[in-house]
């Protein structure tokens, strides 16, 4: 009954009567304040979700979860049996060999540098999602008629590389590796070789468009006279767990001489940077729901100003020093409760509709994607909605003690 009582209170303080004009203002200004805030908190963590799940996407589409190597750069030679044996580990899904190599291209006088994915086309497409990124062509790497109608081993390259150069499928160009080959200490030539363009790929990665591209194992391993492939790519039923079954497919392989990487050790850098980020956006955009909280301090003390005779009349009717606190404890709580509830669920349905519609474009020629990307996290938006409040809370504890300590009699004397 009590409680009850002193909520009437509260909420009769928080409506304020006409003569109360800007302090009723500063009150709404700061639920104005706390509802701003969270409601671009969400927003903004949203977006910074998306995006990263975007990135990720990308690299883990075109990278494999993991992959399986050995240690000092051995090449693998029983990649078959191997590949076999990783496959029907739990976890695993898919699995194929790679090797990958620095190189160079040349089109027509012009030349770039790219990284070279020896690949097996009818199982790489299983691990990775290169095969469905291709715009022009098809992702096949097996002998083919260029348009100068000579039968050459085919090659897959990025969109990048492709516009840069001036090629589309069909097209001849000349692949070669970095190190020139030696005999008796001498250097005699650097291999080469010719292949005709299969098909141009696109993942909305800059640096995958423009620098990798994809030519058989077989002729990978002839341009770079290699016995074998670098690893055994695989792609897992959990990407989150990728690292945990890379490891136990290792262990189950013996261990040494056999390593393993997956996709977030090999981004930890910039995984590391996204989650940084979304950590300064929570901390730099909490600073409008903290001067929120500042003008919750402000208004609460005028408010004390303007009702200290009620204050000093309520105590001598028997109000105790806590209940006068809780009074306007239930002031700021009420602010808080009210700001965040409506800026967080305005800001859950912005995310919602722009995720559903996609009412905001982005231009796809400059960025990887056509739409703002937005990835709500409930933990995100909980944790948004508790800061709101503790904040809020905490902006009610001084003016409220303060409110407390009001002497009845000196009280109705001044008044």
């Amino acid at each position: 009954m009590a409680r009850s009582m002193e909520l009437f209170v509260a909420m009769r303080y928080l409506r304020g009567k006409r003569r109360m004009g800007f302090a009723s203002f500063i009150t709404w200004t700061s639920a104005a304040g706390v509802f701003l805030g969270a409601l671009v908190l969400v927003v903004a963590l949203s977006l910074a979700n998306g995006f990263e799940k975007e990135v990720r996407d990308r690299i883990v589409g075109i990278t494999a979860h993991a992959k399986i190597l050995q240690y000092y750069s051995r090449p693998i030679v029983n990649y078959d049996s191997l590949r076999l044996r990783i496959i029907k580990y739990p976890g695993v899904v898919a699995a194929t060999p790679y090797i990958m190599e620095k190189g160079g291209i040349e089109y027509e006088s012009v030349k770039e540098g790219v990284m070279i994915m020896g690949a097996a086309a009818a199982t790489e497409t299983t691990v990775t999602e290169v095969g469905q990124k291709i715009t022009f062509g098809k992702f096949a790497l097996d002998s083919a008629l260029s348009n100068k109608n000579r039968k050459l081993p085919g090659i897959v390259i990025g969109i990048g590389m492709a516009d840069k150069m001036g090629v589309r499928p069909g097209a001849e160009v000349v692949v070669g590796g970095l190190t020139a080959e030696a005999a008796d200490g001498e250097i005699t030539s650097i291999p080469m070789a010719r292949f005709v363009v299969r098909g141009i790929f696109e993942t909305g990665m800059y640096e995958y468009d423009l620098n990798l591209v994809y030519i058989s194992i077989k002729s990978c391993e002839a341009l770079f006279s290699m016995n074998g492939v670098e690893g055994i790519a695989i792609k897992t039923n959990d990407m989150f767990r990728a690292d945990a079954i890379a490891h136990a497919v290792k262990d189950s392989l013996g261990g040494y001489p056999y390593r393993c990487i997956d996709w977030k050790s090999q981004n930890k850098s910039l995984f590391d940077w996204m989650r940084l980020e979304r950590f300064v956006i929570f901390i730099v955009i909490s600073l409008i729901i903290l001067v929120a909280g500042f003008n919750i301090v402000s208004s609460l003390v005028m408010m004390i100003v303007e009702k200290r005779r009620e204050i000093g009349i309520l105590m001598s009717m028997g109000a105790t020093s806590g209940a006068i606190m809780r009074i306007f404890m239930f002031n700021g709580v009420v602010i808080g409760i009210l700001g965040s509830t409506l800026g967080v669920a305005a800001g859950v349905l912005l995310c919602l509709l722009q995720y559903h519609y996609k009412f905001i474009p982005l231009p796809g020629d400059i960025y990887f994607i056509d739409r703002l990307p937005v990835l709500i996290r409930w933990a995100d938006v909980i944790a948004i909605y508790v800061t709101s409040n503790v904040i809020c809370f905490l902006a009610t504890l001084y003016p409220a003690w303060s409110a407390s300590r009001v002497l009845p009699a000196e009280s109705i004397r001044i008044e």
